[in-house]
């Protein structure tokens, strides 16, 4: 054996060890992933492959030549089937990799191994194996038969699919799994263009170069495992849930500074493109058309986990509503590298709330306060004016002769009569004054603000519109007129600030109203 073959098995024995030690790394690996257990396939082939490529270069006889042969085969003819699993299981296109599929890859593979190791009796994989003689050390070389040829183009096939499905992520992936991706593709390339210029005869003495360029491809795993955390986890399968997810996710490292995005992201928020990576969170939240209110600025000093609710504003579009979940990004040690914002679209939600909320809080009909919560809001009025000492007044009316205009003219048409009369009432309304269904046909109407003598004016002017607005009917000849009866009280004297007493006034004045005829207003005395 001369020098140069030594350095050789030396240098593939290396790459063999080396295999073989990311072998016992991935088996001791507690993720269990499939793609980490398909690289535990990867390099214990590799290292077979390795150590039976050394031990038939130490060889001396043609018949240890022909054992070696076939122990390095059931490495070389395994490994690019596990490599193709393991780039599935790594880019997360691996759908197609069922318990059939996954099975029926490694027939062909194992053919080639038993045809190898029984090739003398059929010579299919070798037409004929022997000794050259013109190298500086026993050297096999061989005469291919057909089984060779469909073996080389499965090997070729399984590896330039990998390399497709790698070079496919490319371009979708982050800049923080580009050195991943690159790492495979060199482990999966570099076998190719080895094997074929072993093929084409460019090699001395027709060496097998490959197990030699495994040490580069293994110097590679190595590499990437200590700089990249490379098998980890699986980067691109989780990069492929980032893009695919229907939430928006913005990523922003720990002075504010946005790092990365996903497509749902983008649809949330216009502004987001490429050339907006690097620049403050505040450059794409806010603006004219944009989300409501930027998240706590404390929260980047934060590690818990926030919620808060906020708003799209973009123009010429719906207004979209949005809980928004601040997250820390943590690394190796636990330590926070950034935060992640999640952007959870919640407009029906916030719309079925508001519909609800709407529901306990207004009149079906007529659109004002219903009496419950026209209640709540006057006793809030009526607190503060007594807290400022400022004066409020409440006033009670109703539909005149209401049941007549149901009972001729049906109760659709009162319908309309009383939203007629809310409309007409809703163009009167000042500022801070509010207006509620009290029950049937009676009305409430709280006037913060006023003492009696001014809110018999307002009243007055209401009254007045209200009987100078005639409401058209489809089915009658002439418009429908309509009026109503007042009755105000003012929230002193015998009432007090008291709601109920309040409302008890209003009511006896309102009574006087419809006692003296009608489409009138009356105010309360205070002493009844």
């Amino acid at each position: 054996m001369n020098s140069e073959t030594f350095i050789y098995i030396t240098l593939i024995t290396t790459s063999g060890a080396l295999n073989a030690l990311l072998f016992v790394y991935a088996l001791s690996d507690k993720t269990r992933s499939q793609a980490m257990r398909a690289f535990a396939g990867v390099t214990a082939t590799a290292a077979l492959y390795c150590f039976g490529a050394a031990l038939q270069l130490a060889s001396t006889t043609l018949a240890a030549i022909k054992v070696w042969i076939s122990v390095a085969y059931l490495g070389m003819a395994f490994s690019p089937v596990f490599l193709l699993i393991l780039v599935s299981r790594y880019t997360g296109v691996d759908k197609w990799l069922s318990r059939k599929i996954t099975g029926l890859l490694f027939v062909i593979p194992a053919i080639t191994c038993f045809l190898v190791a029984t090739n003398d009796l059929h010579h299919l994989f070798y037409k004929s194996l022997y000794l050259r003689t013109d190298a500086p050390s026993p050297m096999a070389d061989i005469i291919i038969g057909p089984w060779y040829i469909i073996h080389g183009a499965y090997t070729f096939g399984s590896m330039f699919l990998g390399a497709c499905l790698l070079v496919g992520q490319w371009r979708t992936a982050s800049r923080a799994y580009r050195k991943q991706i690159f790492t495979l593709f060199l482990g999966t390339m570099l076998p190719i263009i080895a094997s074929f210029l072993y093929l084409m005869g460019v090699i001395p003495y027709n060496m097998d170069p490959v197990p030699f360029i495994l040490i580069f491809t293994t110097s590679l795993y190595v590499w990437a495992i200590r700089t990249t955390d490379l098998f980890q986890v699986v980067p691109i399968a989780r990069g492929y849930v980032f893009e695919s997810m229907r939430d928006g996710v913005l990523v922003l490292d720990l002075s504010g500074r946005l790092v990365d995005y996903n497509p749902a992201a983008r649809r949330m928020i216009p502004p987001l493109a490429p050339e907006r990576i690097g620049e403050p969170l505040e450059a794409v939240w806010s603006g004219k058309a944009g989300l409501e209110t930027l998240p706590p600025e404390a929260d980047q000093q934060v590690n818990a986990e926030q919620v808060w609710r906020t708003r799209w504003l973009q123009e010429g579009a719906e207004e979209r509503h949005y809980e928004v979940r601040s997250l820390p990004v943590r690394v190796k040690n636990d330590r926070r590298v950034g935060r992640m914002l999640m952007l959870i679209d919640v407009t029906e939600h916030v719309r079925y709330e508001e519909k609800l909320l709407r529901l306990a809080s207004y009149d079906g009909l007529t659109g004002i306060y219903n009496r419950a919560h026209f209640m709540e809001e006057a006793g809030r009025l009526l607190a503060e004016a007594e807290k400022a000492g400022s004066g409020l007044s409440m006033v009670l009316f109703d539909v005149d002769h209401f049941k007549i205009i149901n009972d001729r003219l049906g109760h659709s048409a009162g319908d309309q009569a009383l939203v007629h009369l809310v409309d007409v009432c809703r163009s009167q309304l000042r500022e801070g004054e509010i207006l509620g269904r009290y029950g049937g046909e009676e009305f409430v109407l709280c006037l913060p603000g006023m003492e009696l003598a001014e809110a018999s004016r307002r009243t007055e002017q209401i009254r007045a519109a209200i009987a100078n607005s005639a409401m058209p009917l489809p089915t009658a000849e002439k418009p429908l007129q309509l009026t109503a009866s007042f009755g105000v009280a003012e929230a002193d004297g015998a009432a007090g600030f008291e709601l109920e007493p309040l409302l008890q006034a209003a009511d006896q004045a309102l009574y006087r109203a419809k006692a003296a005829g009608r489409n009138t207003v009356c105010c309360s005395t205070g002493t009844e």
